[in-house]
């Protein structure tokens, strides 16, 4: 595609997830201040951002983090569950906040409840809407899952 192509693709994106964009400047901001930006890569019209420990999709801005990968046979799975969210920001626009940033944080707040109150990880993140649904979206696949098989053949 034409470079005219990609900038004007990726304008209508800036436009249409346009509160997550916000959001993405600012935590790029925050981050970029502290010196914790490892490596910025721009591909599928987005920028991903590679963090010491940050994982998170905000529209064109996807965060991830080595350290945040959960299988051994993906290199780059925390950045593909990622993709997975800047692709549900990509078909929801303006609504990806409430429909999908919400249901997430508060999977996250959980999770910290969980660790907090008995000393492990909850094992279950990652099963429930719409982190499922970000891991399938990005190419994440659980072995645990029954369609695993047809993944990796």
């Amino acid at each position: 595609m034409k470079k005219t192509g990609r900038f004007f693709i990726t304008f209508l994106l800036f436009i249409w997830e346009f509160p997550q964009n916000l959001l993405g400047l600012l935590v790029y901001a925050i981050l970029k201040g502290r010196r914790q930006v490892i490596r910025v890569e721009h591909e599928k019209h987005r920028w991903f951002i590679e963090t010491p420990r940050t994982g998170v999709s905000l529209g064109l801005f996807v965060f991830w983090t080595a350290s945040g990968n959960r299988f051994m046979y993906l290199i780059n799975d925390c950045r593909m569950h990622e993709y997975g969210h800047a692709r549900q920001s990509a078909r929801l626009g303006p609504l990806y906040l409430l429909v999908i940033g919400i249901p997430s944080l508060s999977r996250v707040f959980y999770r910290w409840w969980y660790f907090k109150r008995h000393k492990q990880n909850w094992m279950n993140y990652y099963d429930g809407y719409p982190e499922n649904r970000a891991d399938d979206l990005g190419g994440v696949t659980d072995p645990r899952r029954s369609d695993f098989k047809k993944h990796f053949r």
